[in-house]
């Protein structure tokens, strides 16, 4: 299969953005690990710091899985 310049980048973007989104997925377990803690509920997110390091990571996890999605998206089409 014969890919143009195109379609190579979106394939490299998504390949960069799969790896970001899977580092970020890894912080997010060892951060639950350490804090013991898998299952967050509103009081703990809030009144910790891994609370809100568990926030940050999961908006980031967020906006990169959409991110993600519309590259495949403009790869497929």
């Amino acid at each position: 299969m014969k890919l143009n310049e195109r379609q190579k980048d979106t394939l490299f973007k998504i390949f960069i953005i799969g790896v970001i989104h899977l580092l970020f997925f890894n912080f997010y377990l060892i951060i639950s690990a350490i804090s013991g803690e898998f299952n967050w509920t509103v009081e703990r997110l809030t009144s910790s710091l891994a609370g809100t390091f568990i926030q940050i990571l999961d908006l980031v996890l967020f906006i990169n899985g959409v991110v993600l999605f519309l590259y495949i998206v403009a790869f497929l089409v």
